[in-house]
């Protein structure tokens, strides 16, 4: 581990995975809400730059509040 070998190809993508949001029903869940928030920061400080849309952001406090994310 930590060691970088000849074999391996330096990692070029534009992006990388931050999360992965596991689920057992067939529809999409909500973002959690410090999610929306932190993609409402501009793109300088590390967010997508889109601004929240409210209504989303209190469907996914309302989801939230009652469940939790198992890390």
């Amino acid at each position: 581990m930590g060691k970088t070998t000849t074999t391996q190809q330096e990692e070029t993508a534009p992006w990388g995975i931050v999360s992965i949001k596991a689920q057992d029903i067939d529809a999409e869940l909500p973002m959690t809400p410090i999610t929306a928030m932190r993609n409402a920061l501009g793109k300088e400080e590390g967010g997508s730059g889109v601004p929240i849309d409210r209504v989303k952001y209190m469907e996914a406090y309302n989801y939230w509040k009652d469940h939790a994310n198992v890390v």
